[in-house]
């Protein structure tokens, strides 16, 4: 049975806050309730919302300020979306949230009717793609398990010192029947990380790993073995990107590291192995 979805509703003005909660309640949603930016951020750190309702004029952190907070340090709320309540809104106003990734805007006073049609339509859209993203992801599983069971495990190594974040990927891997092993970044240092043995590598990147990919830019062509995946964060900078890929990394992908992008990696593998067998077999 699927839940009611859950709708954080950010408002300065108690009595439209208590309006706005009675009138999504008598919708099925269930409602948590903020008075500023910042506690809406303490709220979010507790409770995934499956939307964000957020007065755009308030003390302490507006909603502009919240917004930029939410789609630069909480990347697991990407897909959330975020409607903005509004006495005021000027062209400019609209344009400039739109660029900074809100999804709608509804004007004071409060119609109830669109306020319930708009997040109606926001969530089914969500949905929609959420939906999409999961046929993507099993079209992926099954896939690999062909393309695995005609010539066995993958050999995956995972290089980090955050075991943590990496955990979940670890575990989806390993549940498709990867080889899997962790690599601390020390053992970078010096030489001691030799991937030979290694079809694939995933490098969550920080200072050492960055050194480490320089030391990549002295390779003669063919004398890479394995595939170099690296684990960014979120918008990281042109620069450093530009950089890595001259390194001969072969993906970059920023956080959240979504299993469907992890997955891709493995069936691209798999897909020039499998061609690289059936050429071999017409030789």
């Amino acid at each position: 049975m699927e839940r009611d979805p859950r709708i954080l509703c950010v408002e300065d003005e108690p009595l439209l806050l208590d309006d706005l909660t009675e009138e999504l309640q008598e919708a099925g949603y269930r409602v948590d309730t903020a008075v500023n930016g910042i506690e809406a951020i303490k709220r979010l750190q507790v409770s995934r919302p499956d939307l964000i309702l957020c007065d755009m004029m308030m003390p302490e952190l507006d909603g502009p300020g919240l917004l930029q907070h939410v789609r630069r340090e909480f990347r697991d709320l990407d897909t959330v979306p975020i409607i903005f309540l509004t006495a005021k809104a000027t062209r400019e106003d609209i344009i400039a949230g739109k660029r900074m990734g809100v999804d709608d805007y509804l004007t004071k006073p409060i119609d109830y009717d669109l306020l319930l049609a708009t997040v109606e339509s926001r969530l089914r859209e969500v949905k929609r793609i959420e939906d999409m993203n999961r046929a993507r992801l099993q079209e992926a599983e099954n896939e690999l398990q062909q393309l695995r069971a005609s010539r066995g495990a993958v050999k995956v190594a995972m290089v980090t010192n955050n075991l943590q974040l990496v955990a979940p990927i670890n575990n989806a891997l390993l549940d498709l029947g990867c080889d899997m092993r962790t690599v601390r970044e020390d053992a970078l240092k010096g030489g001691r990380f030799t991937p030979q043995q290694d079809e694939i590598v995933f490098l969550v990147y920080s200072k050492p790993v960055h050194f480490y990919l320089e030391l990549l830019k002295g390779q003669k062509p063919g004398e890479k073995i394995a595939k170099y995946v690296v684990l960014a964060a979120p918008n990281m900078h042109g620069g450093i990107r530009e950089a890595i890929l001259e390194c001969g990394i072969d993906e970059i992908i920023e956080y959240p590291y979504k299993p469907v992008d992890i997955f891709r990696q493995i069936v691209l593998h798999l897909r020039g192995a499998h061609a690289d067998v059936k050429t071999a077999l017409l030789i």
